[in-house]
């Protein structure tokens, strides 16, 4: 019996074969790239959904762990800002004590307080990754009016406050004849009234608007699938504003046209106000310190959470990367061999057996 095979049929079969091999390979290839079976759904069944649980998860933590060393950052940077800021301070309160019974302590006193005031803008005003690290949740904003501005409004506030108690300018040579007692009392009234509690009662609320137009809400973040913390603070802070309130007494009161007992009355507010400020930048310092080490310790433990479940989805999904090598190279030459014979049948022809 004679069995009649068209040449048709052959090439049909080798392009059949051939397709198969490319799309084996295909698959092979990215099994060897990736580790992973190319169609996790099909190769291990009902397990798919266990494995996509796992992804899941592994793809949450691996997310908090990116944000955290955001976060890190973050507070790192708001770190060495209050770091600065609370030498700045203690240098200014030996300043003063130094100055209070001194011939030119008010100079030395305003030169060393307009640099600290220039400072703690600049500082309040720092940014990172393009958002300001001291405005509170409002971080696209810039948080503090710069007092040496042209026309600032929290350096207008003060003058007017001034004039209006003391019926001059700071720079009138009357100053000489304001009282320490008429001094203190403004002092503690409506010179205070310019560094007032943002979230306080009208119309002390406008004082410290004048100067910062952040937040007083912190940014708060998750750290771990349990965990949220607050990972900054903000200018509306007391220590920051009594920071400011203590240079601006050393610099814009006139304390170079006083009298010696009334610039002693300004120097004694700046000791007790100077020192809120310090004891509330060491707080501060702490409460960021205790914020860093949450958050290196959450990122610790997450990190192995994330190592374990990568094992196990790795135990589902994963493929032998020596198998998948060698089933590579077996498909290659397969796909080798069915080209070759593809050309080999587009060539013959009856014709060469005519001839």
């Amino acid at each position: 019996m004679t069995t009649y095979v068209s040449s048709l049929a052959l090439s049909s079969s080798l392009r059949g074969n051939l397709m198969r091999s490319q799309a084996g390979l295909a698959e092979a290839n990215k099994e060897m790239v990736t580790g992973r079976y190319a169609d996790v759904g099909l190769s291990i069944g009902v397990r798919t959904g266990q494995t996509v649980g796992l992804r899941n998860q592994h793809d949450r933590i691996e997310s908090i762990i990116t944000t955290n060393g955001i976060v890190a950052g973050r507070v790192d940077v708001t770190q060495k800002a209050t770091d600065g800021l609370l030498d700045t301070a203690q240098e200014f309160l030996s300043t003063l004590i130094s100055v209070r019974d001194g011939d030119n302590g008010p100079e030395v006193l305003f030169s060393q307080a307009k640099n600290n005031l220039q400072g703690l803008i600049g500082a309040l005003n720092n940014s990172a990754g393009g958002q300001y690290i001291f405005a509170g949740i409002d971080t696209q904003n810039k948080p503090v009016t710069d007092y040496f501005d042209p026309g600032a409004a929290n350096k207008q506030a003060i003058d007017d406050a001034f004039f209006a108690t003391f019926g001059i300018t700071q720079n009138d040579p009357a100053a000489a004849n304001i009282t320490p007692a008429d001094m203190s009392a403004f002092l503690q009234g409506a010179f205070a009234d310019e560094f007032a509690d943002p979230a306080g009662p009208p119309p002390a609320t406008q004082g410290w608007q004048n100067w910062s137009g952040a937040s007083n809400q912190n940014v708060s973040s998750r750290i771990s699938t349990t965990e949220v913390v607050e990972v900054s603070t903000n200018a509306n802070e007391q220590h920051f504003r009594d920071a400011a309130k203590a240079y601006a007494m050393a610099i814009d009161l006139g304390s170079t046209n006083l009298n010696q007992n009334t610039f002693r009355a300004i120097v004694d507010e700046a000791i007790d106000t100077i020192n809120k400020a310090i004891q509330g930048l060491v707080s501060d310092k702490a409460q960021l310190g205790t914020s860093e080490e949450r958050i290196s310790a959450s990122t610790q433990r997450l990190t192995i959470q994330r190592d374990i479940m990568a094992k196990q989805v790795s135990g589902f999904e994963g493929v032998d990367s020596i198998e998948a090598s060698t089933r590579v190279t077996q498909l290659q030459t397969q796909l080798d061999t069915a080209l070759a014979l593809t050309a080999r049948m587009q060539q013959l022809s009856i014709l060469n057996w005519m001839r």
